[in-house]
């Protein structure tokens, strides 16, 4: 029995120490309680047939009704109005002896335990180190033979007997560890982000991080190879969740983005991210995603991809010349940054680049042709010809460029801007605008007559 191990070894103890421990316990108060012993006269058992009936006293213990004393998890004695290392080593509490009231007050809230802690010592499932380290040594047992079912559970209990400790972070890592090996992935992602949620900066956050990078890779392939509606039911495959695989993908590859934005995955997660985006034919978002990689990262090895990639999706995303023309520019910028930052490996991809290039200045010369068609359609033929020869000066290698030289040719001799219409009209609004003489204020000499 626990408490009999216990029993024997303070039994076995020299005397100087056990002199030396009740020394200790002692002398922080004058008026120190005698060595309080265990009730032996119930047996050396006693503690475990009456644990369960034990009630945990903040600052003190457990006490067991007709029993006296206060007791720690083992069922060993605490003398009074000391706390028992076992609860918490990190505060003291004070007694009255030593401190003032108001002192003592304040430590014995601060510690308070709560009442979901108070409940489960009333049940007998309060912190128990050896039984959590049992517990995490069954589970690696179990997981070593691959039961990965059996060894998440005892786990998931390693960790709830020991909370916030060392042992409770690496039960809830090996827990989500043992969910991944079994391939249920969803809930091997729920548990490495609760714990990166109780362990922000927990030492296994780069296994965490490829973990969890190996998860979204998994579900984006998969979408990638057989997309389906959000909405579409996954009922059998207990590797992807229930609806929108490639949803929970991107929220994975954001997740590591920002749990370890400085980590070796965080760049390869946000080029995975717009690929995703990109293959959808989301090109808004791709471009984003693309441009915070080439401004956030700049020494990704994705660099010239993302100015590749990020070319591509601003082409797409541009809807025509009675729309924004800002992609445009800023696609231009691109083409200049990839021919000048990348001569090693643009080589590989000089004539699509080359290409784009040539799309580019087609579409700005598209753009200019149809302000100067506008405009002539108007008879504004000043506004046409500064267009068409736009046309013809920035962008002379377009087919357009020819095109807007005949025009300007038929434009010769034709007015800047329209005839006046309804000319009479007009004047006779600017006639009734006028002042009119008897409208002038009489005056007498240097005198004005009112």
């Amino acid at each position: 029995m626990r408490f009999e191990r216990h029993r024997r070894t303070i039994l076995s103890l020299p005397a100087v120490v056990v002199v030396m421990a009740g020394c200790a316990l002692t002398a922080d108060n004058p008026e120190a309680a005698p060595v309080v012993t265990p009730p032996t006269s119930l047996g050396d058992n006693w503690w475990e047939k009456n644990k369960h009936r034990r009630e945990f006293v903040p600052g003190r213990g457990y006490v067991v009704a007709g029993v006296p004393g206060y007791f720690d998890e083992n069922g060993l004695p605490v003398t009074s109005g000391v706390r028992a290392a076992s609860f918490d080593e990190s505060v003291e509490v004070p007694t009255e002896s030593n401190a003032a009231p108001a002192a003592v007050a304040a430590a014995r809230s601060q510690k308070k335990a709560s009442f979901l802690d108070r409940m489960a010592a009333a049940v007998g499932r309060g912190p128990d180190e050896a039984e959590a380290r049992e517990l995490y040594t069954e589970g690696d047992a179990y997981f070593r033979q691959q039961k990965y079912a059996d060894a998440a559970r005892r786990f998931a209990k390693s960790a709830k007997r020991l909370p916030d400790s060392p042992l409770e972070e690496d039960a809830m890592f090996m827990r989500a560890e043992s969910y991944f090996f079994s391939d249920n992935y969803p809930k091997a992602n729920d548990a490495y982000e609760a714990l990166l949620k109780k362990y922000p900066n927990t030492r296994r956050l780069d296994d965490v991080v490829k973990r969890q990078f190996a998860i979204a890779h998994y579900w984006d392939q998969y979408h990638q190879n057989d997309p389906q509606w959000p909405v579409t039911p996954n009922l059998l495959d207990k590797t992807r969740h229930r609806f929108d695989t490639v949803g929970h993908a991107l929220r994975v590859y954001e997740s590591i983005r920002l749990n370890d934005p400085t980590g070796p995955l965080a760049d390869d997660a946000l080029m995975a991210t717009a690929g995703a985006y990109f293959t959808q034919g989301r090109y808004a978002d791709a471009d984003y995603h693309y441009g915070l990689l080439r401004r956030e990262y700049p020494k990704s090895e994705h660099q010239f991809n993302a100015h590749l990639l990020g070319l591509q999706s601003k082409l797409r995303m541009y809807q025509g010349p009675a729309y924004d023309g800002t992609v445009l520019e800023e696609a231009e910028k691109l083409v200049s940054q990839l021919l000048t930052q990348f001569p090693d490996q643009v080589h590989r991809e000089r004539e699509r680049i080359v290409k784009m290039r040539a799309e580019i200045a087609a579409q700005q010369a598209l753009r200019s042709w149809s302000r100067a068609e506008y405009y002539a359609r108007g008879r504004h033929f000043g506004a046409a010809r500064h267009y068409y020869e736009k046309v013809v000066r920035d962008y002379p290698q377009t087919k357009l460029a020819q095109e807007a030289r005949t025009q300007l040719v038929s434009l010769e001799g034709r007015p800047d801007q329209p005839p006046q219409r309804l000319a009479w009209l007009v004047n006779l609004f600017e006639e009734q605008r006028r002042p009119q003489a008897s409208d002038a204020p009489e005056t007498d000499g240097s005198t004005m007559l009112r």
